[in-house]
């Protein structure tokens, strides 16, 4: 993500000035090819935009791209941006989970890498009982998630993980608050019958 890091910076006055500015103010600035307000909003919300991410892919490199590619669009696309249609982290964190759930259906759930990530966690901890049956719990949670339909993922990855209301998860994803419930309601059902002593998960 270093890319945006190194745009043009317009000293530690335009800094202090953006600081204070809210994200559709920022983005009025980001429309009249503000670099420095471009970087603001950057620095904000890159770091949630890869977490989404990752939480899907389960793959930091695609998840990086991710949050590239939809910062890249704030850029690009900042004329089209109506703050009176939306707000601005309803918006772009749509970009953020449409180009997620893209990546997600065009490969196969990522069993090798949810093994992957399960080894590095028991190798970074030290040895004991207590700790492989965490790493154990924790393998069987993501493949479990991993087999869900993308949009069940996403609707639990967003309240449940990034903690939002079940209101803002549905305006991201663009559904009724309705239709997000349902995907909730059946995501829990499917890990709770993934997850049960003796399934093979």
């Amino acid at each position: 993500m270093r890319y945006f890091l190194d745009m043009a910076d317009g000293g530690p006055f335009a800094i202090q000035m953006t600081i204070l500015l809210t994200d559709e103010q920022l983005m009025t600035q980001v429309a009249r090819g503000e670099a420095a307000a471009f970087r603001h909003l950057a620095g904000r919300h890159l770091g949630r935009a890869y977490a989404i991410s990752f939480r899907l892919l389960h793959n930091r490199e695609d998840a990086e791209e991710v949050a590239q590619e939809a910062i890249s669009k704030v850029w690009q696309k900042a004329t089209s941006f109506d703050p009176a249609r939306s707000a601005f982290g309803t918006w772009f964190y749509r970009i953020v989970s449409n180009a997620s759930l893209d990546r997600l259906r065009r490969r196969k759930p990522p069993s090798e890498n949810l093994d992957d990530y399960t080894e590095r966690l028991s190798d970074s901890a030290p040895t004991g009982e207590d700790l492989r049956i965490k790493a154990d719990q924790t393998r069987h949670i993501k493949q479990a998630m991993a087999a869900l339909p993308p949009t069940q993922q996403m609707a639990l990855t967003l309240v449940y993980y990034e903690e939002l209301s079940q209101a803002e998860a549905a305006r991201i994803m663009n559904i009724t608050t309705s239709a997000l419930e349902a995907l909730l309601f059946r995501g829990k059902k499917s890990l709770k019958q993934s997850l049960k002593p003796g399934s093979s998960t």
